[in-house]
């Protein structure tokens, strides 16, 4: 687990007062250059390291597990500025790159929940609004938005799978102390779980 860690600490990582990707000036989903979907922009570089780190089996399998297994934070806190986030790998706005491009691949195989599926958070997410917010206030909200509009489509891509819908649900109840980015976190590994990205890829 310790080798695991420093492995993926030594790899590109972003700056995370701007949002940017692999260290890309002018990437993340809020950038002007960004153009989601569009073979220019900083969107495009990003995706295609994202897709070459990720190549491998071995890579989409260590992704998940870092994902479901967050380091535990030694005070429960909605805070998105706590300094243990910035030490969990990898950082979470490459984790959003992955689901989008997982989620861009979905519509092919029906993988992403097919109408009323994973497409919308992805629309979402590509206008960069709804997830988005300044402040911690705003980015606890815009997290929160996040976590709600992938657990409320969940039964579409796992719909046999009993357990993890029940471990999803309870990702956030009301009146529970919580932390939002090890829910964040383990809501997105579920997600590429139960999408089949380790034996599908990017």
């Amino acid at each position: 687990q310790k080798k695991l860690e420093l492995e993926m600490a030594s790899e590109p990582s972003y700056s995370s007062s701007q949002g940017e990707i692999y260290n890309i000036p002018g990437s993340g989903w809020r950038s002007s250059t960004w153009n989601w979907g569009s073979a220019m922009g900083t969107g495009h570089d990003c995706a295609k390291i994202c897709r070459e780190r990720y190549a491998t089996r071995d890579a989409r399998s260590r992704l998940i597990d870092s994902l479901l297994n967050p380091p535990s934070p030694t005070v429960v806190t909605e805070s998105l500025s706590d300094p243990l986030i910035d030490a969990r790998s990898p950082p979470f706005e490459e984790v959003k790159l992955v689901l989008g491009l997982a989620w861009q691949r979905g519509r092919w195989d029906g993988s992403d929940g097919g109408r009323g599926g994973y497409g919308d958070v992805l629309a979402h997410m590509a206008a960069a609004q709804r997830y988005e917010g300044d402040g911690e206030e705003g980015r606890a909200i815009a997290t929160r938005r996040l976590i709600s509009d992938m657990q409320m489509r969940f039964h579409l891509i796992a719909a046999d799978d009993a357990e993890d819908a029940k471990l999803m649900n309870e990702l956030l109840l009301e009146g529970v102390d919580v932390d939002l980015d090890v829910a964040r976190r383990k809501c997105a590994g579920m997600v590429l779980k139960a999408m089949g990205f380790i034996d599908l890829g990017l």
